[in-house]
């Protein structure tokens, strides 16, 4: 079982996502991001892929990753953004274009993609 790490904003909506994540047959760890610890935890200990839902604080979600692309734990870790404004998506994309984009009904699909083809050279 393939263990992701989930980045959302919204306590009751990440336990959502999770759940939805489970029944897809993945091990998921979340918590709201706070601090050094978002980046650090799964660097010190990187999953087979991020999840991070754009849906609220698209900036701050962005941000998160790149930072895990510094860390060399989650250097080559599937980045995977879910929902969003497509505008802020868009500019999310030119800054990451390594990282996979879908939405939450395509997610089973695309997650499994990027956990099987990870970034070479992200």
């Amino acid at each position: 079982m393939h263990r992701v790490h989930l980045i959302h904003w919204n306590a009751a909506e990440a336990a959502e996502r999770a759940e939805r994540l489970q029944a897809l047959g993945y091990d998921v760890a979340s918590g709201q991001p706070a601090g050094p610890a978002v980046v650090r935890a799964p660097a010190n200990d990187p999953p087979a892929a991020v999840v991070i839902d754009l849906s609220r604080l698209p900036s701050q979600g962005r941000d998160i990753a790149v930072a895990l692309r510094i860390q060399g734990g989650t250097r080559r870790a599937p980045l995977l953004f879910v929902g969003g404004d497509p505008a802020k998506v868009t500019r999310v994309r030119e800054l990451l274009p390594d990282a996979a984009y879908t939405s939450w009904d395509e997610i089973g699909t695309i997650l499994a993609a990027a956990i099987g083809a990870p970034p070479t050279d992200p």
